[in-house]
């Protein structure tokens, strides 16, 4: 409806990401990916922990031409929404109440109090999830390179703030100084 009345729509689902006509954006990477909302009025922006780390391999792979990523993510309950941080919440008022065993988890597989889930989202055919195969096609489509690309999302026990650890795989040899250098003045 929006884009019929004229609007140019910006999408925080995962539903167009991959949307071959609609551009996947993380500004201080593929800004010029932006004129082409015009093919269909709308500009998606991907998953959050695809975000930060495209930030940092952007710059790196101009410099130095990445081959590889692999990523591990450890990913907070918010990033279920408000239901993920309720539920640890709970589980964790349950542990101190010395009834953790009693709690039955609704919004994680597991209960997240006192654990680390290896599995965010349902598993694909391939046996990655569906997290870890939104970190790998949306990296490809934002930096437009058939980029190697491995990905294992983990949920945490805390209520915010992901972070993820990375280890990148370049074809040039790579300076740390200049490395670092680049990444102070890359955008953010």
């Amino acid at each position: 409806f929006a884009v019929e009345s004229g609007a140019i729509v910006i999408d925080n689902t995962s539903h167009f990401r991959m949307e071959k006509d609609v551009p996947l954006v993380v500004p201080e990477c593929n800004p010029e990916d932006i004129k082409d909302w015009k093919k269909t009025g709308i500009i998606a922006n991907p998953n959050c922990s695809t975000i930060q780390m495209v930030q940092v391999l952007k710059p790196l792979n101009d410099a130095f031409n990445l081959k590889r990523v692999d990523v591990s993510t450890y990913q907070a309950a918010s990033g279920a929404g408000k239901e993920g941080m309720q539920e640890l919440v709970e589980a964790m008022q349950s542990f101190f109440a010395f009834k953790l065993d009693e709690f039955e988890p609704q919004t994680f597989p597991y209960t997240l109090a006192l654990n680390l889930i290896p599995q965010i989202d349902v598993f694909m055919d391939n046996d990655y999830t569906k997290e870890e195969l939104k970190m790998v096609n949306e990296t490809q489509k934002i930096l437009h390179k058939n980029l190697e690309v491995s990905a294992t999302c983990v949920r945490v026990p805390v209520l915010r703030s992901h972070s993820e650890a990375i280890t990148m795989h370049f074809e040039k040899e790579i300076d740390v100084k200049k490395a670092k250098e680049i990444l102070e003045k890359a955008p953010s």
